[in-house]
C-alpha cells in the first residue's frame, strides 16, 4: 500500500507468533514481495499500525538511514542540483535537505538536514550524515531530490539482488 509519495507500507506477518509488523520503505510493494525486503531497504517500522502513522508511533531503523549516506556519499559529485550548488558556493559545507522542509531558505529544522558535503574549490571532500535527520517528522516522510531517490532505488535494487 502506498502511504505517501513514493513511500509504500508493507504489512508483513512474523513467522510464529503470528504479530503483525508493519514496515515503511521507498521500494514499491509489488518488488518488495516478489524479492525480499532487506533491512537497508526498511525506513522503519510503524509501531501501532496503519491506523496510527504519526511520528510519535514510528521507530526509524539505523541501518537504513546508514545506507541513504553511503548512497549520498557515492553518488553526490553526479548530483546535478548539488553539483549546481557546489559551483556556486566554491568552499565550506553544502547541505543536503530533506525536500518536505517547510521553508528550505529559513531555518531548517535539525530533523530535516540529511547531512553536508564539506567542499575545497569546488570539489567534494567528505559528506557527513546528520545525527539528528529523521525520514519521518511531523511535516511527512523523507523526500529526496529526484535524482538522488533514483539512485538510493536503484542501489536498493541491486542490493536485493546480490
Amino acid at each position: 500500500m502506498q502511504i505517501g509519495d513514493d513511500i509504500f507500507l508493507y504489512d508483513v506477518t512474523g513467522d510464529h507468533s503470528g504479530e503483525h509488523h508493519y514496515y515503511v520503505s521507498p521500494l514499491p510493494n509489488e518488488y518488495g514481495f516478489s524479492h525480499g525486503l532487506r533491512t537497508e531497504a526498511i525506513m522503519g517500522e510503524l509501531t501501532d499500525g496503519p491506523q496510527n502513522i504519526t511520528p510519535d508511533h514510528f521507530k526509524q531503523n539505523a541501518v537504513f538511514v546508514s545506507f541513504l549516506g553511503s548512497i549520498i556519499a557515492k553518488h553526490a559529485s553526479q548530483c546535478p542540483g548539488l553539483v549546481a550548488e557546489i559551483k556556486r558556493q566554491q568552499n565550506g559545507v553544502v547541505c543536503i535537505l530533506d525536500r518536505r522542509t517547510p521553508a528550505p531558505d529559513d531555518a531548517v529544522p535539525p530533523e530535516d538536514i540529511i547531512g553536508g558535503v564539506e567542499i575545497q574549490n569546488s570539489q567534494i571532500l567528505q559528506f557527513h550524515g546528520s545525527p539528528h535527520y529523521q525520514v519521518f517528522t511531523k511535516d511527512g516522510f523523507m523526500q529526496l531530490d529526484g535524482w538522488l531517490r533514483e539512485r538510493l532505488v536503484e542501489e536498493l535494487i541491486a542490493l536485493s539482488d546480490e
